[in-house]
């Protein structure tokens, strides 16, 4: 029926940008690990605290 082939539709399109998102956080991780090993050393030399590290990302 066309009520299915639209949850078809919308369902595999979901999927499609579920997985591209999945993908993309995964090759942004390691990024974000070395931008939290230098916050971790920057916050604890008492450069600044975590709401202006926020604000500057």
């Amino acid at each position: 029926s066309k009520q299915q082939d639209l949850f078809n539709a919308m369902g595999s399109m979901y999927a499609a940008v579920l997985f591209i998102g999945i993908n993309n956080a995964s090759s942004v991780q390691p990024v974000v690990a070395i931008g939290r090993t230098v916050f971790y050393r920057e916050r604890a030399a008492g450069m600044y605290s975590e709401l202006p590290y926020a604000f500057g990302q």
